[in-house]
C-alpha cells in the first residue's frame, strides 16, 4: 500500500509540469464561450479594439513599477497564435505592465512559421522593444524566453544566458535586457529534473554576482521556475534573491489553478524596492486568461 501511494504522489507531482517543455501542445476544446473577454459588438472591427482601455482589476498605486511574468505557451495552448497574441496584448495593456517577462516563446520555427512571438507581441502592445533569449534550438529555428519593455525605455544592453541542461529535458535561457534604470531577466527552469533545476539556479545566481553586484539599479528574475514555494529550487534561489510575488495565490493551470510555479524575485546585492502590490491575475475585461494560456499572468508593484 505504501509503495502504492508513493507512485500516486509522485505521478500528481509530475502532471504540474507536464505541458511546460517545447512540445506541441495538447488538443483542446476552443468552443467554450469565455467567461470575461466579450467583443463590444458584433462589427468585426469594433471587436478589435479594447473595452474599457481605463479601467483594470488591478489598479496601480501611484509612483509605482510593474513587472509582469507571462508564461504564453507558445502563443497556441487553446487558440491560434493570431488570436492569443492579439489578446495577451491588449490584456498586458489593460494591466499597464513597465516591463514583461515571458516563457514558451517560439521564433521563426516550423511550429509557427515565419513568427517571431516576442516581437509580435511587442509590436501590438505599443511598439515596444523587445529581446528573444534562445534557449534551444526548435524546429528549423529557436525557442525560448523574452523581455518587452515600453518604446521610451532606455536600453543598454539585451544578451542572453545560458543555463546547462544537466539532466533535464531540454536546454534553458535567461533573457536578460538592462536599461538605464533596472534589469529584467526571463527563464523558464527545466520541467523534469529537480537536480538540472538547482543547477540552473546557481549559474542564475553567478550571473547577477558577476555583472550586477551592488549594482545601483534593481535586478529582477522572473519566469516559471517549475517548483513550489517550499522546494529546494525556491530556497536555494532565495539565498541571494528576494522572493516578490504571492505565493498563496496559484498560477498554474490557468483553469483551475491548482499549483504556484510562476515568480518574481529581487537580486539582494542590487538596489532595493519596495514591494507595494502583487497578485496573479484571473481576470481583465479585455481578455479571457483561461483562454489565453495555460499559465496565469502573475505581477508585483514595486517602488525604486
Amino acid at each position: 500500500m505504501r509503495r502504492v501511494l508513493t507512485i500516486i504522489a509522485f505521478l500528481v507531482s509530475a502532471a504540474a509540469f507536464h505541458a511546460c517543455g517545447g512540445s506541441d501542445p495538447a488538443p483542446v476544446d476552443t468552443t467554450k464561450e469565455p467567461d470575461v473577454w466579450k467583443p463590444v459588438s458584433g462589427d468585426e472591427e469594433k471587436e478589435k479594439e479594447i473595452v474599457n482601455p481605463g479601467e483594470s482589476y488591478y489598479p496601480k498605486a501611484g509612483g509605482s513599477f510593474r513587472i509582469v511574468s507571462y508564461n504564453v505557451g507558445a502563443f497556441s495552448k487553446y487558440l491560434d497564435t493570431s488570436a492569443s497574441t492579439e489578446m495577451i496584448a491588449k490584456m498586458l495593456v489593460e494591466a499597464g505592465a513597465d516591463a514583461v517577462g515571458l516563457n514558451e516563446c517560439d521564433s521563426v520555427n516550423t511550429r509557427h512559421p515565419g513568427e517571431n512571438q516576442v516581437a509580435n507581441l511587442a509590436k501590438q502592445v505599443g511598439d515596444w522593444q523587445w529581446w528573444f533569449g534562445r534557449a534551444m534550438a526548435y524546429r528549423g529555428g529557436a525557442y525560448g524566453n523574452g523581455v518587452i519593455v515600453p518604446k521610451d525605455v532606455r536600453i543598454q544592453r539585451k544578451y542572453t544566458v545560458t543555463l546547462a541542461k544537466g539532466s533535464g529535458a531540454e536546454q534553458r535561457g535567461v533573457a536578460v535586457v538592462e536599461t538605464d534604470k533596472f534589469i529584467v531577466g526571463a527563464a523558464h527552469l527545466d520541467h523534469t529534473s529537480s537536480e538540472a533545476r538547482l543547477a540552473q539556479i546557481e549559474t542564475v545566481s553567478s550571473w547577477a554576482d558577476a555583472n550586477y553586484r551592488d549594482s545601483k539599479k534593481p535586478v529582477f528574475f522572473l519566469g516559471d521556475m517549475n517548483d513550489y514555494p517550499d522546494s529546494e529550487t525556491i530556497a536555494g534561489l532565495k539565498r541571494d534573491w528576494d522572493l516578490l510575488s504571492v505565493t498563496t495565490e496559484n498560477s498554474y493551470p490557468s483553469r483551475g489553478a491548482k499549483n504556484c510555479i510562476d515568480y518574481i524575485f529581487h537580486y539582494k546585492k542590487s538596489a532595493s524596492v519596495k514591494v507595494v502590490g502583487t497578485h496573479v491575475m484571473t481576470r481583465f475585461h479585455n481578455g479571457d486568461v483561461t483562454m489565453a494560456s495555460d499559465h496565469l499572468p502573475i505581477y508585483v508593484d514595486v517602488q525604486f
